[in-house]
């Protein structure tokens, strides 16, 4: 499976060169390690691709030991390490696998929520919390030039033991930041597949953060982080003659066949705006892909994204049961206005998917089916038969209320070590439960009711239960495997 080439780390190479700093990169993408997986997405209809017809290689010789030549011929002063939470154990292993030490600084998400768990691991000397670009050049400069780094602001900063937690700068004017530079990466990774097809595929972020406040997601921590540190406002967005200059220039220096909106919430505008985005839009008309809300989508718009030459666009459903989703997940949408968003898309030119997630705190089987039963009413154009398992991720407010409850250990970090688990131990919805279910979620939600039986026998996972779910998969993907069926990484 590829990764979209992330354009925090293509802004991050950009801005230091900018400033006469040398730039290099050492890319996990096409590893075949165990280690570099997803966390888990249950779904029984994936599209093969053939990468082979782009030229795209795998590699599998040792990650390390290729790290270890990388050092040996950029001889950097820095290394900089970006990280999520089920990656950062990665990052961590290349750095300590190092023959000769070297100055490392860890940034990413997980580095924003956590940083105290970060700065503590052997190697690690900084941690940039909150956005890289001013900050990275910041400590750059202080380093090339001798200066004091202790109190550069965004940074944890470890010296001789003593850790320095330092306020953070200004939110950036991302107006003002320089393009991307994903010249950066290998040649192979511009491409992706999407709908059964390779394609070269470009990342843009028209806004950074988002409005809304879902407690599943980390995102909106972002905000409260920021406000809380008098840093400005997180939520922001790029103006439309910036978006334009922009695209323009990816476009004529990258040539895509796809591009991908790096937005949480893409359709997060008013009317006029949205207007102005479409019919700016139309001069470039190339294939993409976003992902928004159910409450931002309306007929008109739905007709508008057709225009704009839509190829996929994915929704969040996350939970079928109106009162847990208002509660538990802070997502006050009912089901009839979710159920007139996908009614709207579905039949469209492009394709739609919605997104489930199981296995949250306080959730039961009995609040699993609601999940599905939602599911089963949507348009049958919509591709809806998946289910994530839920990640308690640092930042995101159920992660708080799983450690409150006693569902978790509050020093757990989310890691690829069992991708298939749940990491929640709760005694009304057990483990296995959750797995066998999130497995089979797709079986249900599809599936005549008269399979119900054996579905059930499917989620067991024992030997009988893994015969019967290699049947009914392969069942499935006779009755439904098609033009709407799911990439690996389409979610």
């Amino acid at each position: 499976m590829c990764a979209l080439m992330p354009t925090g780390i293509a802004l991050l190479s950009a801005v230091l060169k900018q400033e006469g700093f040398t730039v290099d990169l050492f890319d996990c993408t096409f590893y075949k390690d165990p280690l570099n997986t997803n966390y888990p997405f249950y779904h029984s209809s994936l599209r093969p691709v053939n990468w082979d017809e782009k030229g795209v290689r795998f590699i599998e010789t040792d990650m390390a030991a290729d790290f270890q030549r990388k050092v040996d011929e950029f001889r950097p002063d820095l290394i900089a390490v970006s990280v999520v939470e089920n990656t950062h154990c990665i990052g961590l292993r290349l750095i300590r696998s190092l023959r000769k030490k070297i100055p490392t600084v860890f940034g990413g998400v997980f580095a924003t929520y956590a940083p105290d768990k970060i700065i503590r691991e052997e190697g690690v000397d900084f941690v940039c919390q909150g956005e890289g670009e001013e900050a990275m050049l910041e400590l750059c400069v202080r380093l090339c030039r001798g200066l004091p780094v202790e109190n550069t602001p965004n940074f944890w900063v470890k010296r001789e033991g003593q850790v320095t937690a330092n306020p953070m700068r200004l939110a950036v004017d991302i107006n003002l930041l320089p393009f991307p530079d994903f010249d950066l990466f290998e040649p192979q990774s511009i491409y992706r597949p999407m709908q059964g097809k390779i394609w070269r595929t470009i990342g843009m972020e028209t806004q950074r953060g988002c409005p809304y406040t879902c407690a599943y997601c980390n995102s909106p921590s972002n905000n409260q982080i920021y406000s809380s540190q008098k840093s400005g406002r997180f939520y922001r967005k790029k103006s439309m003659a910036r978006t334009q200059e922009e695209l323009k220039y990816l476009v004529d220096r990258y040539r895509p066949e796809l591009i991908y909106f790096v937005v949480d919430t893409f359709l997060a505008m008013g009317e006029e705006e949205f207007l102005e985005l479409a019919q700016m839009y139309l001069d470039f008309r190339i294939p993409f892909w976003m992902n928004t809300r159910c409450e931002t989508i309306t007929p008109a718009r739905a007709e508008w994204l057709e225009r704009m030459n839509c190829l996929r666009m994915s929704m969040g459903i996350e939970h079928g049961n109106e009162e847990y989703r208002e509660k538990m997940l802070h997502r006050k949408v009912s089901n009839r206005r979710m159920l007139e968003a996908f009614e709207a898309v579905a039949g469209r030119s492009y394709a739609v998917n919605g997104n489930s997630i199981i296995g949250m705190p306080e959730e039961t089987r009995e609040l699993v089916f609601d999940t599905i039963e939602f599911n089963r009413r949507l348009p049958e154009e919509v591709e809806s038969s998946g289910a994530f398992i839920f990640a308690p991720y640092h930042g995101t407010p159920l992660r708080q209320v799983a450690i409150q409850k006693g569902y978790l250990d509050p020093e757990t970090v989310c890691s690829l070590d069992d991708p298939s688990a749940s990491m929640l131990d709760m005694p009304g919805l057990p483990r296995d439960e959750i797995v066998g279910l999130a497995r089979t979620f797709s079986l249900y939600a599809k599936m005549d009711r008269n399979a119900y039986p054996a579905i059930r026998k499917a989620e067991q996972l024992d030997a009988e239960g893994e015969r019967q779910f290699a049947l009914l998969q392969k069942r499935y993907q006779m009755e439904f495997y098609g033009a709407g069926s799911l990439d690996p990484i389409d979610v």
